[in-house]
């Protein structure tokens, strides 16, 4: 995980009234029954109601989770925090494409949009940049047989139960929101190793949109229900999942805002917490369950479900209607394009 500047509370009202990244007025959402039809032959779990429940257009102020496009706001968040210019973008590149090209076990396409995923994590610094790539190998060689399951029968059926994924909508700053809800999640239905799969494609998905990789990331972490069966199976996986995120993900992870506290949870959090360095340890923010208010001075409210508080409803459809690109994608990213050791390569293939 990338280190950032430390953040700061927003309230809502801020939020609303004076946003990072605006909206232009013509932005509309779309609502058809094409659209409707596409949810359900893509196995998301959102009805045609919930749909009609959908707002004819986004919340004043707060850009569509879609949003790729580098605004003018956006350019000159990444100038000031990410030194990123044309300037440094160049010898950044430059420098990372040799560092690949000098490396005898290291097989990388070189293709500048996926290599600015890396320096964008480390601040066009390129030797860091690419010491962070070098890192993330070793996890990804040591977990192929979870990373390379061709099925695509799980990820479907992970998708379907809005266990997980990402809202509608982005907050006041412009941040892509990962909302996650336990009592979505039944451990005898799906195999944590199927959520934790499924998971890394949604991740590494939104991780290729330029506007992520400036922005970073907010998680919302949902316990209600939380049942010890769902602590017992994620177990082994904590460990793995902390040190990955923390260590060779190329991404920023804001804030990871806790609701609906279990007693359940403390079992989790005293294996990962150890873990945590200081900075990203004070990212995890305790609201009380009878009161989310504090839970609206980060995110505002009105991007937000019905459960918590807004009146967006929480589906997978934007994700699930292009899965199967996606997987497309995933896996030639991770075959032929995301990091790979020569000595274990094989026949790439092709991207249709």
């Amino acid at each position: 995980m990338a280190e950032d500047e430390s953040r700061s509370k927003k309230s809502t009202e801020k939020a609303t009234s004076k946003p990072t990244v605006e909206v232009k007025k013509k932005d509309k959402s779309k609502k058809s029954s094409s659209k409707e039809a596409g949810a359900v032959a893509n196995g998301s779990a959102a009805s045609a109601q919930e749909w009609q429940l959908q707002p004819s257009q986004p919340p004043k102020g707060f850009l569509p989770f879609s949003h790729n496009i580098i605004t003018p706001e956006i350019q000159k968040y990444a100038a000031e925090k990410l030194n990123e210019t044309e300037e440094t973008k160049a010898r950044a590149l430059k420098e990372f494409h040799e560092l690949v090209d000098n490396d005898p076990d290291l097989h990388l396409t070189a293709e500048d949009n996926l290599i600015l995923i890396w320096l964008r994590t480390k601040k066009f610094d390129a030797k860091k940049a690419f010491d962070l790539l070098k890192l993330g190998l070793t996890y990804v060689e040591s977990y192929r047989y979870l990373l390379e399951r061709n099925e695509p029968e799980i990820v479907r059926k992970v998708n379907s139960c809005n266990m997980f994924g990402f809202l509608p909508y982005r907050d006041q700053d412009g941040r892509a929101i990962m909302y996650t809800r336990a009592d979505k999640w039944d451990p005898n239905e799906i195999p944590a190793a199927d959520a934790i799969f499924t998971g890394v494609m949604a991740v590494q998905n939104a991780g290729h949109n330029p506007v992520n990789q400036i922005l970073g990331f907010v998680v919302i972490l949902d316990l209600k229900d939380l049942k010890i069966q769902q602590v017992l199976a994620m177990s082994r996986w904590m460990i793995f999942g902390t040190v990955l995120l923390q260590r060779a993900c190329p991404c920023f992870l804001k804030a990871f805002h806790v609701i609906n506290i279990s007693p359940f949870y403390k079992i989790g959090w005293k294996l990962v917490k150890p873990l945590l360095s200081e900075k990203i340890r004070k990212r995890f923010i305790f609201h009380k369950s009878s009161d989310l208010s504090t839970l609206y001075e980060y995110v505002p409210k009105e991007i937000l479900p019905p459960e918590l508080g807004g009146n967006v409803p929480f589906t997978n459809e934007h994700w699930a209607k292009d899965i199967d690109k996606i997987e497309r994608d995933y896996f030639y990213y991770l075959s032929q394009n995301f990091m790979k050791s020569k000595r274990k390569n094989k026949s790439t293939p092709s991207r249709s």
